[in-house]
């Protein structure tokens, strides 16, 4: 198994593709190229299919991959602003890649049909870990995910949501010769490869678990027996004066995913997204069972960055990794972290440097969390392969 990467930030989208073509062959050598995957930012977008076009010619790929992003990640760099092209490629023998095109219809019914949605999601089954893009204003990314939790549970997904624009229409995706801005892209990978999965929400927990006494809908009424923001603001009243200075960098609910939930890792971080102080309701951006046992988080840049060091900390008592992919927040980059490359830095870090590195930041990140695929916001999904 052999993997390269190269980067480039010319505007002409030609030139951006032979200047990264040139740095791949120099690594990677000559020979058949089974994969070959794009993220290029927004300045890009209108030439993607120039650039689809000479990533075909100069590097012959069995499978290509492209998708837009506001800004891209590199094996060590994060490029958050301007025209950047960043690709990673592979050759990978014993290693079964199966690609699909995401339609943008048809997901409800694939979620009620398991023979439909076979039919979506071909070469999906088994699968060691599948990568996959949305457009988000065209997927219901969160449909195709209850689809592969609900007719393939344990089949982990990662990847995350096109970010090159804010409207319909201003992203781009590329599937081999197939080219659109709706619907979505995927890969799956089986066979002799073996990935880990690493889903870091940037939070640390404060306070006490906080049963769910009524709730409707993303709607939580009480908490603890009590109107549910008068519970939340007694326990921040509680709160050590260090942990109530961070609270207002950012409030959060994570949402047990295992009984015996208590620690990092353990939650579905979400956001509160409002609150009716005359009534005490609570609006948070997933809907919420009674009886949950919720615990509320904050997150700032320290604890984002110690989040994702403590996620990534066993890779350090295993082999050294063939490649990585990443896949991190739009708000994180050095509008969290104060300064460049916060998140590409701490992966490398953690597998020992220059491990080929590429990916994007996104509208909405894709990861397992306690046996379940998500959409996510504020978090890092890394996926780091090794042969098996």
């Amino acid at each position: 198994m052999q993997w390269a990467t190269g980067c480039s930030r010319q505007t002409e989208p030609a030139a951006a593709a032979r200047e990264v073509v040139a740095q791949v062959l120099a690594s990677l050598g000559q020979g058949p190229v089974d994969l070959a995957m794009a993220f290029f930012s927004g300045p890009l977008v209108q030439g993607a299919e120039e650039v689809r076009t000479w990533l075909k010619a100069l590097l012959d790929p069995r499978h290509l991959l492209g998708v837009s992003a506001c800004g891209v990640v590199t094996t060590d760099e994060e490029i958050e602003r301007g025209p950047a092209l960043s690709v990673i490629a592979g050759r990978l023998p014993g290693v079964n890649l199966s690609p699909m095109i995401l339609s943008p219809e048809g997901w409800d019914e694939a979620l009620e049909r398991q023979d439909e949605f076979g039919r979506l999601t071909p070469g999906a089954q088994g699968a060691e870990v599948v990568l996959v893009f949305g457009d988000p204003f065209t997927l219901d990314m969160e449909t195709v995910l209850k689809g592969f939790n609900r007719h393939l549970p344990g089949v982990r997904l990662a990847g995350g949501m096109a970010s090159a624009s804010e409207r319909g229409g201003g992203n781009g995706l590329f599937l081999n010769d197939w080219q659109s801005d709706s619907g979505g892209i995927a890969i799956a990978f089986s066979g002799g490869i073996r990935a880990d999965v690493v889903i870091s929400q940037g939070c640390r927990s404060v306070g006490p678990p906080l049963e769910v006494t009524h709730s409707e809908k993303n709607l939580i009424h009480t908490l603890d027996g009590s109107p549910a923001l008068q519970r939340i603001e007694q326990v921040l009243r509680e709160l050590p004066v260090r942990e109530r200075e961070q609270v207002g960098q950012g409030l959060f609910v994570g949402r047990p995913t295992r009984r015996d939930a208590w620690g990092q890792g353990d939650y579905l971080i979400r956001s509160l997204v409002g609150a009716d102080r005359q009534h005490g309701i609570l609006a948070v951006a997933d809907e919420v069972s009674e009886s949950e046992m919720i615990r509320l988080h904050v997150r700032n840049g320290v604890t984002a960055r110690e989040d994702l060091e403590l996620m990534l900390s066993p890779q350090s008592v295993d082999s050294r990794a063939q490649a990585a992919f990443l896949f991190t927040c739009n708000g994180r980059g050095s509008r969290l972290f104060g300064s460049a490359n916060g998140d590409v830095g701490t992966v490398q870090e953690a597998l020992g440097g220059a491990v080929p590195t590429a990916g994007m930041f996104c509208a909405g990140e894709i990861g397992p969390v306690g046996g379940s695929n998500y959409l996510h916001g504020h978090t890092a999904s890394v996926v780091i392969l090794r042969p098996r």
